[in-house]
């Protein structure tokens, strides 16, 4: 009988976690993580899998690895598994309500996740025939995609979740030499350090916005009791103050569907780059296209007390002082979305309109708080072209626009309108 595959290659993979990684509970429950009986976080294999086929467009070549309803592919996708030292962490949440435009009844929960740094190890094996072995180019294109936060993993992907860096180690076995059929079958499969090559360009534009935040609070942090004062401080991970990508996605998402109404344009079209909730009855819902990530808060932090007013009496409400912890901080955002030129044209308005200071970030935009003083405004497209925005003290605007960039999404956000 003829073997079913002469040639192996297997492929041992250490990540690191660069931004947090968000995976499910066994119910799907928000506020948990996946575990396995003894206690260790993972990611399934199926979801891991699924992370890397879903970036494949022919579907050839997906089949040929990661197979079908009729056939066994030729790549074999463990679990990933944690260290028992990475630590979870847990994120206050609020559903908007988008006619409204204020937390939904009902909306307040909690979303754990395993935060930047942890670590955790995976194996790819590929088994098939030697005159096949062309496909292990594909499995070593997508662990650099994987590797450049291109494919991510688990959930909250739109929110800056789920981006690793990799160190690989590879073994290529040519079952028809006896040395490497002995290998194989001892599970000798510890190989030598591979390289990962360049990750291709994605098709995907770059917004990064550097300024300085001017009293920033990030309020989604429990309260604490400190010296016999209650005391909110700032949401931390690891001992960094953050402004959570979810943050600032809803910020500028209310940004861009502010613009997209002025402009006459659909709610359809913001739904389709931002994602929404499931319709009863209709669909489940869409995913997200524009990515954003955690903002890195290291300014130092000075604590501030206020008082709650009685909404009745115009008065101090009872034990109603609490203190507060504002940042005044560098801060560095960035946003990566589909090449489309009516959206990045609409996120170029957006991003201009957060540095001209017509909304903030974080909690207490009504008392002053969260207020960016943008600095530059750069975008990198794909195919190397490049823009920006630089913002001056005094409100002016100056665009640098040597490729024709901001110029020809205009011109397409117009085309939408009309």
């Amino acid at each position: 009988m003829a073997a079913r595959f002469t040639y192996a290659a297997v492929y041992q993979i250490e990540a690191v976690c660069r931004t947090p990684l968000r995976t499910g509970g066994p119910e799907g429950e928000v506020e948990e993580i996946l575990r396995r009986r003894d206690g260790r976080a993972f990611v399934q294999g199926a979801s891991l899998a699924g992370a890397l086929r879903g970036f494949l467009r022919d579907p050839a070549t997906a089949e040929a690895l990661f197979g079908s309803q009729d056939r066994a592919g030729h790549l074999i996708v463990s679990d990933a598994l944690f260290d028992r030292e990475s630590d979870p962490f847990t994120r206050p949440r609020l559903r908007i309500d988008p006619r409204s435009a204020t937390g939904a009844a009902g909306g307040k929960f909690d979303v754990a996740h395993m935060g930047a740094g942890s670590k955790l190890r995976f194996t790819l094996v590929w088994q098939g025939p030697a005159e096949r072995k062309e496909e292990l180019e594909t499995v070593e294109q997508l662990l650099s995609y994987l590797n450049a936060g291109l494919i991510r993993l688990g959930a909250q992907k739109s929110n800056g979740f789920g981006q690793l860096t990799l160190t690989v180690r590879r073994r290529r076995l040519d079952l028809t030499v006896p040395a490497d059929r002995s290998a194989w079958l001892d599970e000798d499969w510890d190989g030598e350090p591979f390289p990962l090559p360049a990750a291709p360009d994605a098709g995907r534009v770059t917004f990064t916005v550097t300024g300085r935040a001017d009293s920033l609070l990030v309020k989604s942090a429990p309260e604490v009791t400190e010296d016999g004062k209650r005391y909110t401080p700032n949401l931390s991970e690891n001992g960094t103050a953050l402004l959570p990508g979810s943050s600032v996605k809803g910020a500028v998402r209310a940004r861009v569907d502010y613009i997209a109404k002025t402009l006459g344009l659909g709610q359809d079209l913001t739904d389709a780059y931002f994602g929404r909730m499931a319709r009863k009855g209709e669909d489940n819902g869409l995913a997200g296209q524009v990515f954003f990530e955690d903002g890195v808060l290291s300014g130092p932090r000075a604590k501030i007390s206020r008082i709650r007013i009685d909404r009745f009496t115009g008065g101090v409400q009872r034990k109603g002082l609490f203190t507060e912890e504002p940042l005044s901080t560098p801060l560095t955002l960035r946003v990566s979305a589909p090449a489309e030129p009516p959206l990045c044209a609409l996120l170029t308005y957006a991003l201009r309109d957060l540095g001209l200071g017509l909304y903030g970030l974080g909690s207490g935009w009504a008392v002053g708080r969260g207020r960016v003083a943008v600095e530059t405004l750069e975008i990198s497209a794909p195919g190397g072209q490049q823009a920006a925005l630089r913002f001056a003290p005094e409100g002016r605007v100056e665009a640098d626009d040597p490729d024709g960039l901001l110029n020809a999404w205009l011109n397409a956000l117009e085309e939408v309108r009309q």
